[in-house]
């Protein structure tokens, strides 16, 4: 059976700098990327993860929409959920051309405000535990940045409630994920978060 709802492609939450920095400079030696130039229309968030995300999508998206055209060497996540906030439109061509994922995670939206991904915080680990990547020393707490730790909260709390598309909405910031955002010995499995 073929997946029919439509995907996009996004920077892993927690991919690293030089990581993002390297599918931009590759993808746009090779794709027009000015709307993440200073005037362009997904300048803003004026962030590495955001403009990434943008160019990775891009990729995916005229590469044909398969796990491989996301993967960048494990800082691709395919996401179920439109990415595009604001002026900045994320265009998807049709669905993911391969079996319908039995597994989903959920992960912050690229572009998410530092205050918003903070309250995303706050009520999930109010709600589950997540000491894994909220405590200095946790195997998830690097990289040290609110999307990561966001981006584990969210999912420790879309896993435990049931992995309804409901409750990975957070105030429209979260994304469903057909990819395993797990990285190191940092596991977004439901069995190993706990």
């Amino acid at each position: 059976m073929m997946f029919l709802q439509k995907t996009w492609c996004i920077a892993n939450p927690l991919a690293s700098n030089s990581a993002l920095a390297a599918n931009i400079e590759s993808i746009c030696s090779q794709l027009n990327c000015s709307s993440i130039n200073p005037r362009g229309s997904c300048f803003e968030p004026n962030t590495r993860i955001h403009h990434a995300s943008f160019v990775m999508n891009l990729y995916y998206q005229a590469n044909g929409r398969h796990l491989a055209d996301c993967n960048f060497i494990n800082s691709g996540l395919v996401s179920l959920n439109d990415p595009s906030h604001d002026n900045c439109t994320f265009h998807s061509s049709g669905g993911l051309e391969s079996d319908e994922p039995s597994e989903t995670w959920c992960v912050a939206k690229p572009g998410t405000s530092d205050e918003l991904l903070q309250l995303n915080i706050n009520f999930a680990c109010n709600l589950v535990g997540c000491s894994a990547a909220t405590r200095s020393g946790g195997v998830c707490y690097s990289p040290s940045t609110l999307i990561n730790h966001a981006s584990y909260a969210m999912n420790l709390y879309y896993q435990i409630t049931g992995r309804k598309k409901s409750n990975c909405n957070f105030r429209e910031t979260g994304l469903i994920v057909s990819s395993d955002p797990s990285y190191g010995n940092c596991s977004y499995s439901i069995s190993t978060m706990q």
